[in-house]
């Protein structure tokens, strides 16, 4: 695999570039302050010989080491990695492979031990019932032994539904419950330590149709308790955080009337109600979408949390406008501190956010690059931001830009909306022709600014952020 620098030092933004198509789901932080990501990978995005990798990078960007995992089948699929309670140098990681014989589909879910030098250590597979397929989405280690899954549950040609597992370390059992009725899609899973009680979340009808998302509720036995509606309306991404036996943070992409998709974030308690609510950046224009997977990490005093700004989704994930990797972070009464915005020059979605032990967050995640002719591949990529949610020392030559403001649509046509992180309640918008020309200055004094730009030329358009006598945003504007 070949690699290119974006930064080093204690931040970084980094793309992996690499003959393979290739998606990062989730990464672990070690003792020694590097990470380890995991994903797949495979020749070309037909899938057909997915394999499951673990990649290692230092603590300023740098690879380390990669393997890859594969069994004597055609696909494995890594989601899922979590270090062991008590043994810093020890992490699981949890995936599944398919393989087809006569027609008939079989497939195992995975288990690999390993150590921060990425060897082996143990491995485990368990059989599923043939054309039954297990997708490990989410997973959480509880009292230190007892492993919780939530797996998305395929029946070849049938249903999707979901399933929730449960093994005793090191694999000493493993039982599981399975949800057949009508169609569900998994979101996430959480133990509640105060009750000792699973709550799994998930798209769908089961027992209640009045909401898409659920939290069906299980005792530690997987024995059902109830299933009710999430208490607001919610759509897709959703994501849930432990914070303490009293409190948890739930974080989704919702919409309403006249307003497109946005970030909702809430902060519950263990009843499921809520106690507080915030949402951004609500635009009947513009889709900012919440990060995919797990889009929310608690950093000390701070929520992290990532975001799609500019999606299409009618175009995902080929889409050929770029995109913005949306870094929010608040106080943990969800009061808004900052917003930044990283990308804006090919396509980039995350699929993981975790704390890191600086007071950070590293995020992770995969970017298609549309402005390479030809190019039908994804790359990992990998943001790790300081405690100020920013990256500090960027190159003179880098192709991403880091902005606290920018402009969208993007391309637009007779309108554009000047997005102004929370940070800066005051700013002054400059739009420059191609030779320099001042051709718009526009005062600021809120989130969003929606501007009239339809007796402008189509062409492209360079903006430029202003606020306090600092540039806090730039790029270019295309006008179709």
């Amino acid at each position: 695999m070949n690699f290119q620098f974006i930064h080093s030092q204690s931040t970084f933004f980094k793309t992996f570039i690499s003959s393979d198509f290739e998606r990062a789901f989730d990464a672990v932080e070690t003792v020694q302050g590097d990470f380890i990501i995991i994903g797949e990978k495979a020749t070309d995005y037909s899938y057909y010989d997915v394999r499951g990798f673990v990649l290692k990078i230092d603590g300023e960007g740098t690879m380390m080491s990669e393997i890859s995992l594969m069994q004597n089948t055609n696909q494995v699929f890594l989601n899922i990695i979590k270090q062991i309670p008590g043994i810093s140098n020890q992490f699981l990681i949890v995936g599944s492979s398919d393989s087809i014989s006569d027609s008939v589909y079989f497939n195992k879910l995975l288990f690999y031990l390993i150590n921060s030098n990425l060897d082996i250590q143990a491995t485990k597979q368990y059989s599923s019932s043939p054309n039954k397929v297990h997708r490990p989405w989410k997973g959480e280690i509880a009292y230190d032994s007892l492993l919780y899954i939530l797996s998305e549950l395929y029946h070849i040609n049938q249903s999707h539904n979901i399933s929730v597992i449960k093994a005793k370390l090191p694999f000493d059992s493993i039982t599981g419950i399975e949800f057949e009725d009508g169609s569900q899609i998994a979101a996430d899973l959480m133990y509640l330590y105060e009750t000792d009680v699973i709550n799994v979340f998930y798209y769908g009808p089961l027992l209640d149709n009045s909401s898409l998302v659920k939290i069906l509720k299980l005792d530690t036995g997987l024995n059902y308790i109830d299933c009710t509606p999430f208490p607001a309306f919610v759509i897709t991404t959703a994501s849930a955080t432990y914070f303490n036996d009293s409190i948890y943070f739930f974080t989704a992409t919702t919409d309403s009337i006249n307003v497109k998709q946005h970030i909702a974030v809430f902060k519950m308690n263990q009843s499921d109600s809520i106690l507080k609510r915030t949402s951004y950046f609500q635009s009947p224009d513009t889709i900012l979408y919440a990060g995919g997977g797990t889009n929310t990490a608690i950093s000390g005093q701070s929520l992290f949390i990532t975001g799609v700004y500019n999606m299409n989704p009618s175009q995902f994930p080929w889409q050929t406008s770029p995109t913005w990797i949306q870094i929010t972070r608040t106080d943990l009464d969800l009061n808004i501190i900052s917003n930044h915005f990283y990308g804006g020059n090919c396509e980039y979605f995350p699929y993981s956010i975790i704390s890191t032990s600086e007071g950070g967050a590293f995020i992770t995640g995969f970017q298609w690059d549309y402005n390479i002719p030809g190019n039908e591949q994804w790359d990992i990529f990998a943001l790790k931001v300081d405690t100020a949610g920013l990256v500090t020392n960027i190159p003179e030559d880098a192709t991403w830009q880091m902005n606290d403001a920018i402009l969208c649509p993007n391309p637009g046509s007779e309108y554009c909306i000047a997005v102004v992180g929370a940070q800066h309640p005051e700013a002054t918008l400059f739009l420059h022709d191609m030779n320099g020309r001042v051709i718009m200055e526009q005062e600021l004094h809120q989130p969003q600014t929606r501007i009239n730009t339809a007796s402008l030329p189509p062409g492209t358009y360079i903006y430029k952020f202003i606020a306090k006598g600092k540039v806090i945003g730039t790029g270019k504007w295309v006008k179709q």
